[in-house]
């Protein structure tokens, strides 16, 4: 046998026992209403549905009456030895065909809210382990400025590397070390902000333009130990470079230096 809440149309299952339980009364699990079951009792969902829809239809308010669809004789129960003498909730629900007349309870609140806390959170992650990646960004570096300083986190300094150029640049025999080189070149950071210090490379090709020898630096190897490194390239100041190389060879006839 089934049954519909007349209030949210949520419908259920009942047994025998369910009914004998429950006096005719029973409570809806989803909108909290009590009502008497024993007005609503059809034999199949389907007589059930074409229940709710005419209700729908005509805009009628829930009430407690027998129902014109097919209920079961109530008599006809009783004939068969069920007393209804207590009260109790219903089976399981059954599912309706359509969602739009279920009523909203607080546990689709509470599920709903978990879900959108569940995506925050995920958000939240994504944004933090690409950070490096959006701080990079001209037009969304200012927007995780401000949501640092609201969540007091730190933003790695932003790189350009086009803008850090070399303003001299010196290659020669080194004056006391044999078979080596001293390098001297002075790189500026042209942009208006401040810089992380680059990674340095040093490369020699031949004639043909084929790499000889190559070799990077870090900040710490090209800079000396009176720069603080973490306070990053100030612009318009020239960084002094000087670094001690070994000597390629006569088939190194030209240099090139680039910043990673």
């Amino acid at each position: 046998m089934y049954t519909y809440c007349p209030n949210c149309f949520a419908i259920y299952q009942l047994t025998p026992e369910h009914i004998d339980k429950a006096a005719g009364r029973t409570r809806c699990s989803e909108c909290r209403k009590v009502y008497r079951a024993a007005d609503y009792l059809f034999e199949d969902p389907g007589t059930v549905r074409n229940a709710i829809e005419a209700q729908r239809a005509s805009d009628s308010q829930p009430r407690e009456a027998t129902n014109r669809y097919g209920p079961i004789d109530m008599p006809a129960l009783k004939e068969r030895g069920w007393e209804m003498t207590s009260e109790a909730r219903p089976a399981a629900p059954v599912p309706s065909e359509s969602w739009q007349g279920r009523a909203v309870s607080m546990a689709d609140i509470g599920s709903g809210m978990a879900l959108g806390l569940l995506v925050l959170l995920l958000g939240l992650q994504w944004v933090y382990f690409n950070r490096d990646v959006l701080a990079a960004d001209v037009g969304l570096r200012p927007t995780m400025e401000r949501i640092c300083d609201v969540l007091h986190c730190g933003l790695p300094m932003r790189v350009d590397l086009e803008r850090i150029g070399i303003v001299e640049r010196d290659v020669r025999k080194h004056p006391v070390v044999g078979d080596a080189l001293l390098i001297n070149v002075a790189i500026e950071n042209r942009a208006d902000f401040v810089q992380p210090y680059p990674l340095f490379e040093v490369s020699f090709t031949d004639k043909a333009g084929s790499p000889v020898a190559m070799r990077r630096f870090s900040p710490a190897e090209y800079l000396g130990d009176d720069i603080d490194l973490a306070s990053g390239m100030t612009p318009q100041l020239p960084a002094q470079v000087m670094l001690e190389v070994l000597d390629p060879g006569t088939e190194a006839v030209s240099f090139q230096f680039g910043f990673l």
